[in-house]
Protein backbone atom coordinates (compact mmCIF):
# COMPACT_ATOMS: atom_id res chain seq x y z
CA UNK A 1 0.00 0.00 0.00
CA UNK A 2 1.19 3.55 -0.61
CA UNK A 3 1.87 5.90 2.12
CA UNK A 4 0.71 8.90 1.07
CA UNK A 5 -2.42 10.51 2.46
CA UNK A 6 -5.44 9.06 2.37
CA UNK A 7 -8.91 10.41 1.48
CA UNK A 8 -11.28 11.71 3.30
CA UNK A 9 -13.99 8.22 3.38
CA UNK A 10 -17.20 8.18 4.54
CA UNK A 11 -17.91 6.52 7.89
CA UNK A 12 -18.45 2.97 7.19
CA UNK A 13 -21.82 3.70 9.33
CA UNK A 14 -23.32 4.98 6.45
CA UNK A 15 -22.62 1.23 4.29
CA UNK A 16 -25.95 -0.40 5.99
CA UNK A 17 -24.85 -3.64 5.55
CA UNK A 18 -21.50 -2.85 8.00
CA UNK A 19 -24.34 -0.95 10.35
CA UNK A 20 -26.79 -4.15 10.31
CA UNK A 21 -23.63 -6.41 11.44
CA UNK A 22 -22.73 -3.67 13.87
CA UNK A 23 -25.47 -3.69 16.02
CA UNK A 24 -26.48 -7.41 15.97
CA UNK A 25 -23.30 -7.83 17.39
CA UNK A 26 -23.48 -5.06 19.90
CA UNK A 27 -26.51 -6.81 21.54
CA UNK A 28 -24.88 -10.17 21.20
CA UNK A 29 -21.96 -9.02 22.94
CA UNK A 30 -23.75 -7.73 26.23
CA UNK A 31 -25.35 -11.08 26.66
CA UNK A 32 -21.75 -12.84 26.57
CA UNK A 33 -20.29 -10.75 28.82
CA UNK A 34 -23.36 -10.52 31.47
CA UNK A 35 -23.17 -14.32 30.73
CA UNK A 36 -19.60 -14.66 31.78
CA UNK A 37 -19.94 -12.30 34.91
CA UNK A 38 -23.38 -14.44 36.15
CA UNK A 39 -21.56 -17.78 35.25
CA UNK A 40 -18.84 -17.02 37.79
CA UNK A 41 -20.78 -16.41 40.83
CA UNK A 42 -22.77 -19.75 39.42
CA UNK A 43 -20.11 -21.84 38.89
CA UNK A 44 -18.74 -21.20 42.27
CA UNK A 45 -21.90 -21.31 44.42
CA UNK A 46 -22.38 -25.29 42.57
CA UNK A 47 -18.61 -25.71 43.45
CA UNK A 48 -16.81 -23.59 45.82
CA UNK A 49 -13.25 -23.93 44.71
CA UNK A 50 -10.70 -21.47 42.53
CA UNK A 51 -10.56 -24.49 40.28
CA UNK A 52 -13.55 -24.53 39.51
CA UNK A 53 -13.54 -21.17 37.89
CA UNK A 54 -10.74 -22.51 35.97
CA UNK A 55 -12.67 -25.08 34.31
CA UNK A 56 -14.94 -22.41 33.00
CA UNK A 57 -11.92 -20.59 31.63
CA UNK A 58 -10.53 -24.01 29.83
CA UNK A 59 -13.99 -24.67 28.66
CA UNK A 60 -14.19 -21.56 26.91
CA UNK A 61 -10.21 -21.59 25.21
CA UNK A 62 -9.80 -25.14 24.44
CA UNK A 63 -12.89 -25.68 22.46
CA UNK A 64 -11.09 -22.39 19.66
CA UNK A 65 -7.96 -23.99 20.17
CA UNK A 66 -8.84 -27.00 17.99
CA UNK A 67 -12.38 -25.58 16.59
CA UNK A 68 -9.85 -22.85 14.65
CA UNK A 69 -8.30 -25.30 12.43
CA UNK A 70 -11.05 -27.36 12.42
CA UNK A 71 -13.91 -24.81 10.84
CA UNK A 72 -11.28 -22.59 8.72
CA UNK A 73 -11.50 -24.47 5.45
CA UNK A 74 -15.47 -24.34 6.02
CA UNK A 75 -15.65 -20.58 6.90
CA UNK A 76 -14.06 -20.14 3.28
CA UNK A 77 -16.07 -22.54 1.47
CA UNK A 78 -19.42 -21.43 3.13
CA UNK A 79 -21.93 -18.62 2.36
CA UNK A 80 -20.48 -16.58 5.60
CA UNK A 81 -23.46 -14.67 6.20
CA UNK A 82 -25.42 -18.10 6.45
CA UNK A 83 -23.04 -19.46 8.49
CA UNK A 84 -23.00 -17.11 11.37
CA UNK A 85 -26.78 -17.51 11.42
CA UNK A 86 -26.65 -21.10 11.73
CA UNK A 87 -23.61 -20.50 14.63
CA UNK A 88 -26.07 -18.06 16.45
CA UNK A 89 -28.84 -20.63 16.05
CA UNK A 90 -26.18 -23.54 17.98
CA UNK A 91 -25.32 -20.97 20.34
CA UNK A 92 -28.74 -20.77 21.04
CA UNK A 93 -29.34 -23.87 22.19
CA UNK A 94 -25.58 -24.21 24.02
CA UNK A 95 -26.81 -21.06 26.38
CA UNK A 96 -30.12 -22.70 27.18
CA UNK A 97 -28.13 -26.14 28.09
CA UNK A 98 -25.85 -23.79 30.50
CA UNK A 99 -29.80 -22.67 31.91
CA UNK A 100 -30.43 -26.33 32.37
CA UNK A 101 -27.03 -27.57 33.94
CA UNK A 102 -27.79 -24.24 36.48
CA UNK A 103 -31.66 -25.50 37.58
CA UNK A 104 -29.79 -29.50 38.35
CA UNK A 105 -26.94 -27.87 39.71
CA UNK A 106 -24.68 -29.53 37.67
CA UNK A 107 -21.23 -28.03 36.72
CA UNK A 108 -20.46 -30.81 34.23
CA UNK A 109 -23.80 -30.23 31.82
CA UNK A 110 -22.54 -26.46 32.68
CA UNK A 111 -18.97 -27.29 31.43
CA UNK A 112 -20.35 -29.48 28.26
CA UNK A 113 -22.63 -26.74 26.81
CA UNK A 114 -20.15 -24.01 26.94
CA UNK A 115 -17.22 -26.05 25.35
CA UNK A 116 -20.10 -27.01 22.68
CA UNK A 117 -20.55 -22.95 22.52
CA UNK A 118 -17.05 -21.76 22.07
CA UNK A 119 -16.34 -24.29 19.50
CA UNK A 120 -18.93 -23.38 17.31
CA UNK A 121 -18.39 -19.68 18.15
CA UNK A 122 -14.55 -20.27 16.89
CA UNK A 123 -15.93 -19.90 13.17
CA UNK A 124 -18.02 -16.61 13.68
CA UNK A 125 -15.15 -14.48 14.75
CA UNK A 126 -12.98 -15.53 11.02
CA UNK A 127 -16.28 -15.70 9.08
CA UNK A 128 -17.31 -12.07 10.79
CA UNK A 129 -13.33 -10.98 10.29
CA UNK A 130 -13.87 -12.40 5.95
CA UNK A 131 -17.17 -10.65 5.46
CA UNK A 132 -16.31 -6.88 6.43
CA UNK A 133 -13.43 -6.57 3.66
CA UNK A 134 -16.31 -7.92 1.33
CA UNK A 135 -18.55 -5.35 2.42
CA UNK A 136 -16.38 -2.07 2.93
CA UNK A 137 -13.96 -0.63 0.88
CA UNK A 138 -10.32 -1.33 1.86
CA UNK A 139 -9.74 2.02 3.49
CA UNK A 140 -12.45 1.72 5.49
CA UNK A 141 -11.12 -1.33 7.34
CA UNK A 142 -9.19 0.31 10.15
CA UNK A 143 -12.21 2.50 10.51
CA UNK A 144 -14.39 -0.79 10.71
CA UNK A 145 -11.63 -2.83 13.04
CA UNK A 146 -11.66 0.35 15.62
CA UNK A 147 -15.18 0.40 15.69
CA UNK A 148 -15.40 -3.37 17.04
CA UNK A 149 -12.89 -2.31 19.07
CA UNK A 150 -14.71 0.39 20.64
CA UNK A 151 -17.70 -1.80 20.80
CA UNK A 152 -16.28 -4.78 22.71
CA UNK A 153 -14.69 -1.83 25.68
CA UNK A 154 -17.74 -0.33 25.81
CA UNK A 155 -20.18 -3.41 26.29
CA UNK A 156 -17.03 -4.70 28.72
CA UNK A 157 -17.10 -1.32 30.89
CA UNK A 158 -21.04 -1.70 30.79
CA UNK A 159 -21.69 -5.48 31.43
CA UNK A 160 -18.95 -5.28 34.28
CA UNK A 161 -20.95 -2.54 36.11
CA UNK A 162 -24.09 -3.93 35.70
CA UNK A 163 -23.90 -7.87 35.37
CA UNK A 164 -23.25 -8.68 38.85
CA UNK A 165 -26.09 -6.08 39.95
CA UNK A 166 -28.45 -7.39 37.59
CA UNK A 167 -27.77 -11.04 38.39
CA UNK A 168 -28.49 -10.23 42.32
CA UNK A 169 -31.83 -8.12 40.72
CA UNK A 170 -33.32 -10.22 38.00
CA UNK A 171 -31.32 -13.52 38.60
CA UNK A 172 -28.60 -15.46 37.07
CA UNK A 173 -30.81 -17.88 35.34
CA UNK A 174 -32.62 -14.21 33.64
CA UNK A 175 -29.23 -13.25 32.65
CA UNK A 176 -28.39 -16.15 30.87
CA UNK A 177 -32.10 -16.21 29.05
CA UNK A 178 -31.25 -12.92 27.76
CA UNK A 179 -27.76 -14.39 26.59
CA UNK A 180 -30.06 -16.90 24.25
CA UNK A 181 -32.50 -13.94 23.34
CA UNK A 182 -29.24 -11.65 22.28
CA UNK A 183 -27.72 -14.27 19.82
CA UNK A 184 -31.11 -14.26 17.97
CA UNK A 185 -31.34 -10.64 17.89
CA UNK A 186 -27.77 -11.27 16.33
CA UNK A 187 -29.39 -13.87 13.87
CA UNK A 188 -32.16 -11.77 12.83
CA UNK A 189 -29.45 -8.60 12.11
CA UNK A 190 -27.26 -11.09 10.11
CA UNK A 191 -30.19 -12.26 8.12
CA UNK A 192 -31.12 -8.16 7.13
CA UNK A 193 -27.71 -7.60 5.45
CA UNK A 194 -27.79 -7.87 1.95
CA UNK A 195 -24.62 -9.90 1.11
CA UNK A 196 -23.70 -11.98 -2.02
CA UNK A 197 -20.12 -13.99 -1.46
CA UNK A 198 -17.21 -13.51 -3.72
CA UNK A 199 -17.44 -15.39 -7.29
CA UNK A 200 -14.93 -18.20 -6.96
CA UNK A 201 -13.83 -19.87 -9.55
CA UNK A 202 -14.42 -23.75 -10.41
CA UNK A 203 -11.98 -25.82 -9.24
CA UNK A 204 -11.48 -28.89 -8.03
CA UNK A 205 -11.75 -28.91 -4.09
CA UNK A 206 -8.76 -30.24 -2.65
CA UNK A 207 -8.61 -32.70 0.20
CA UNK A 208 -9.55 -31.40 3.84
CA UNK A 209 -6.30 -31.73 5.65
CA UNK A 210 -5.07 -29.73 2.46
CA UNK A 211 -7.06 -27.19 2.68
CA UNK A 212 -6.03 -26.21 6.48
CA UNK A 213 -2.63 -26.88 5.37
CA UNK A 214 -3.32 -24.05 2.38
CA UNK A 215 -3.99 -21.25 5.06
CA UNK A 216 -0.80 -22.29 7.16
CA UNK A 217 1.12 -22.23 4.10
CA UNK A 218 -0.07 -18.82 2.92
CA UNK A 219 0.38 -17.34 6.41
CA UNK A 220 4.21 -18.37 6.35
CA UNK A 221 4.88 -16.34 2.83
CA UNK A 222 3.71 -13.61 4.17
CA UNK A 223 5.85 -11.33 6.98
CA UNK A 224 3.60 -9.51 7.64
CA UNK A 225 1.33 -12.22 8.60
CA UNK A 226 4.38 -14.28 10.39
CA UNK A 227 5.04 -11.25 12.49
CA UNK A 228 1.38 -10.83 13.66
CA UNK A 229 1.08 -14.30 14.66
CA UNK A 230 4.25 -14.45 16.71
CA UNK A 231 3.43 -11.67 18.49
CA UNK A 232 0.08 -12.41 19.42
CA UNK A 233 1.32 -15.11 20.41
CA UNK A 234 3.83 -13.77 23.28
CA UNK A 235 1.45 -11.35 24.12
CA UNK A 236 -1.08 -13.84 24.56
CA UNK A 237 1.02 -16.36 26.72
CA UNK A 238 1.78 -12.99 28.78
CA UNK A 239 -2.05 -12.38 29.34
CA UNK A 240 -2.75 -16.01 30.91
CA UNK A 241 -0.20 -14.61 33.40
CA UNK A 242 -1.54 -11.57 34.16
CA UNK A 243 -4.92 -13.41 34.36
CA UNK A 244 -3.36 -14.75 37.52
CA UNK A 245 -1.26 -11.91 38.73
CA UNK A 246 -3.35 -9.11 38.20
CA UNK A 247 -6.41 -10.44 40.93
CA UNK A 248 -4.03 -11.76 43.60
CA UNK A 249 -2.04 -8.35 43.01
CA UNK A 250 -5.05 -6.09 44.08
CA UNK A 251 -6.35 -8.70 46.39
CA UNK A 252 -3.21 -9.51 48.21
CA UNK A 253 -0.71 -6.23 47.72
CA UNK A 254 -3.23 -3.83 47.43
CA UNK A 255 -5.62 -4.98 49.51
CA UNK A 256 -9.05 -3.80 47.24
CA UNK A 257 -10.78 -6.13 47.62
CA UNK A 258 -13.05 -7.74 44.97
CA UNK A 259 -14.09 -3.79 44.08
CA UNK A 260 -10.65 -3.27 42.88
CA UNK A 261 -10.68 -6.13 40.65
CA UNK A 262 -13.63 -4.94 39.21
CA UNK A 263 -12.58 -1.69 39.14
CA UNK A 264 -9.37 -2.98 37.08
CA UNK A 265 -11.56 -4.62 34.18
CA UNK A 266 -13.34 -1.73 33.94
CA UNK A 267 -10.12 0.48 33.76
CA UNK A 268 -8.81 -2.06 31.05
CA UNK A 269 -12.21 -1.59 29.20
CA UNK A 270 -11.70 2.13 29.39
CA UNK A 271 -8.08 1.67 27.96
CA UNK A 272 -9.05 0.06 25.03
CA UNK A 273 -11.55 2.79 23.82
CA UNK A 274 -8.95 5.53 24.42
CA UNK A 275 -6.52 3.68 22.34
CA UNK A 276 -9.13 2.02 19.71
CA UNK A 277 -10.33 6.18 19.45
CA UNK A 278 -6.74 7.65 19.45
CA UNK A 279 -6.01 5.10 16.60
CA UNK A 280 -8.87 5.68 14.72
CA UNK A 281 -8.49 9.25 14.44
CA UNK A 282 -4.61 9.14 13.46
CA UNK A 283 -5.89 6.80 10.04
CA UNK A 284 -8.54 8.79 9.58
CA UNK A 285 -6.18 10.80 6.71
CA UNK A 286 -3.34 8.06 6.70
CA UNK A 287 -3.41 4.78 5.00
CA UNK A 288 -2.59 1.66 6.60
CA UNK A 289 0.67 0.25 5.19
CA UNK A 290 3.93 -1.53 6.20
CA UNK A 291 5.16 1.32 7.92
CA UNK A 292 2.45 1.53 10.76
CA UNK A 293 4.38 -1.86 11.91
CA UNK A 294 7.18 0.41 12.79
CA UNK A 295 5.71 3.31 13.68
CA UNK A 296 2.57 1.69 15.94
CA UNK A 297 2.38 -1.87 16.38
CA UNK A 298 6.02 -2.83 17.56
CA UNK A 299 6.49 0.21 19.66
CA UNK A 300 3.39 0.07 21.51
CA UNK A 301 3.57 -3.53 22.54
CA UNK A 302 6.72 -2.72 23.95
CA UNK A 303 5.51 0.04 25.62
CA UNK A 304 2.82 -1.75 26.98
CA UNK A 305 5.53 -4.46 28.30
CA UNK A 306 7.19 -1.65 30.29
CA UNK A 307 3.96 -0.65 31.69
CA UNK A 308 3.11 -3.83 33.15
CA UNK A 309 6.72 -4.23 34.43
CA UNK A 310 6.25 -0.97 36.35
CA UNK A 311 2.14 -1.69 37.41
CA UNK A 312 3.95 -4.75 39.77
CA UNK A 313 6.27 -2.59 41.19
CA UNK A 314 3.11 -0.02 42.68
CA UNK A 315 1.78 -0.43 46.17
CA UNK A 316 -0.35 2.60 45.86
CA UNK A 317 -3.59 2.14 44.84
CA UNK A 318 -4.60 4.94 42.46
CA UNK A 319 -1.08 5.13 40.43
CA UNK A 320 -1.39 1.15 39.74
CA UNK A 321 -4.68 1.67 37.95
CA UNK A 322 -3.02 5.09 36.47
CA UNK A 323 -0.29 2.91 34.99
CA UNK A 324 -2.79 -0.32 34.49
CA UNK A 325 -4.97 2.30 31.63
CA UNK A 326 -1.81 3.91 29.81
CA UNK A 327 -0.21 0.13 29.15
CA UNK A 328 -3.74 -1.14 28.17
CA UNK A 329 -3.79 1.81 25.33
CA UNK A 330 -0.88 0.56 23.92
CA UNK A 331 -2.10 -2.84 24.08
CA UNK A 332 -5.34 -1.50 22.36
CA UNK A 333 -3.75 -0.48 19.41
CA UNK A 334 -2.16 -3.81 19.06
CA UNK A 335 -5.18 -5.40 19.06
CA UNK A 336 -7.06 -2.96 16.28
CA UNK A 337 -3.68 -3.51 13.68
CA UNK A 338 -3.47 -7.02 14.26
CA UNK A 339 -6.97 -7.58 13.07
CA UNK A 340 -6.64 -5.04 10.41
CA UNK A 341 -3.64 -7.07 9.00
CA UNK A 342 -5.54 -10.31 9.11
CA UNK A 343 -8.36 -8.32 7.10
CA UNK A 344 -5.55 -6.71 5.02
CA UNK A 345 -2.91 -9.29 3.61
CA UNK A 346 -5.40 -12.45 3.48
CA UNK A 347 -6.24 -13.21 0.15
CA UNK A 348 -10.49 -13.20 0.23
CA UNK A 349 -10.50 -16.95 -0.60
CA UNK A 350 -7.67 -17.78 2.01
CA UNK A 351 -9.03 -15.37 4.69
CA UNK A 352 -11.26 -17.84 6.69
CA UNK A 353 -8.65 -20.13 6.86
CA UNK A 354 -5.94 -17.24 8.05
CA UNK A 355 -8.43 -15.57 10.69
CA UNK A 356 -9.09 -19.14 12.67
CA UNK A 357 -5.19 -20.41 12.41
CA UNK A 358 -4.45 -16.81 14.25
CA UNK A 359 -7.53 -17.54 16.34
CA UNK A 360 -6.00 -21.13 17.36
CA UNK A 361 -2.53 -20.10 17.79
CA UNK A 362 -3.42 -17.67 20.52
CA UNK A 363 -5.71 -20.13 22.39
CA UNK A 364 -2.45 -22.35 22.27
CA UNK A 365 -0.37 -19.02 24.05
CA UNK A 366 -3.36 -19.48 26.74
CA UNK A 367 -3.40 -23.04 26.58
CA UNK A 368 -0.17 -23.42 27.46
CA UNK A 369 0.52 -19.95 30.10
CA UNK A 370 -2.99 -20.54 32.01
CA UNK A 371 -1.86 -24.11 33.13
CA UNK A 372 2.07 -23.56 33.62
CA UNK A 373 1.57 -20.06 35.90
CA UNK A 374 -1.50 -21.98 37.63
CA UNK A 375 1.03 -24.20 38.90
CA UNK A 376 4.15 -21.76 39.55
CA UNK A 377 2.55 -18.56 39.64
CA UNK A 378 2.56 -18.44 43.52
CA UNK A 379 5.65 -19.01 43.69
CA UNK A 380 6.77 -15.57 41.90
CA UNK A 381 7.01 -12.59 43.12
CA UNK A 382 4.44 -10.40 41.87
CA UNK A 383 7.54 -7.76 41.07
CA UNK A 384 9.80 -10.86 39.19
CA UNK A 385 6.23 -11.58 37.97
CA UNK A 386 5.62 -8.39 36.31
CA UNK A 387 9.53 -7.63 34.54
CA UNK A 388 8.98 -11.00 32.86
CA UNK A 389 6.14 -10.20 31.29
CA UNK A 390 8.07 -6.65 30.34
CA UNK A 391 10.82 -9.18 29.18
CA UNK A 392 8.87 -11.03 26.76
CA UNK A 393 6.78 -7.88 25.45
CA UNK A 394 9.69 -6.06 24.64
CA UNK A 395 12.52 -8.42 23.45
CA UNK A 396 9.73 -10.36 21.23
CA UNK A 397 8.43 -6.95 19.67
CA UNK A 398 11.83 -5.61 18.70
CA UNK A 399 13.16 -9.21 17.61
CA UNK A 400 10.46 -9.40 15.38
CA UNK A 401 10.43 -6.04 14.25
CA UNK A 402 13.76 -6.23 13.43
CA UNK A 403 13.06 -9.70 11.23
CA UNK A 404 10.39 -7.71 9.67
CA UNK A 405 12.61 -4.71 9.08
CA UNK A 406 15.19 -7.67 7.65
CA UNK A 407 11.95 -9.30 5.34
CA UNK A 408 10.49 -6.92 3.69
CA UNK A 409 14.53 -5.39 2.88
CA UNK A 410 15.06 -8.47 1.43
CA UNK A 411 11.57 -9.23 -0.81
CA UNK A 412 11.89 -5.29 -2.37
CA UNK A 413 16.10 -6.29 -2.93
CA UNK A 414 14.75 -9.06 -4.86
CA UNK A 415 11.75 -7.61 -6.71
CA UNK A 416 13.94 -5.01 -7.71
CA UNK A 417 16.26 -7.39 -9.43
CA UNK A 418 14.00 -9.32 -11.00
CA UNK A 419 12.79 -6.56 -12.78
CA UNK A 420 16.16 -6.14 -14.26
Amino acid sequence: MSTATAEKLPSPFKNRNFTMLYFGQMISLFGDWFKTIALISVIYAIVPHAASIGGLFIASVLPVLFGGIVMGPFVDRWNKKHLMIWIDILRVFSTLGIIAGVMIENIWVIYVCIAFGAFASAAFQPARTSMIPEILKEQNLIAATSSFALLNSTTMVLASALGGFLAQWIGAVNILYFDAFSYVVSAVFIALIKYQPLAKPAVVRPPYLKQVKEGIDFVKKCPQLVGVFWLQFFRDFCLGFIYILFPLYVLNELKAGDAGVGIGYSVTAVAYVIGAFLLKQYFKKRKFDDSSYFKIYFPSNMLYGIGLGCMFIIHNWYLFFAVMLLANIFQSKVNVITETSLMTYSKPELRGRVVATWLSMSRLAYGISLPLFSAIGGFIPSAIGGWMLAAICVVSAAGLMLWLKGKLESNRLAEETQAV
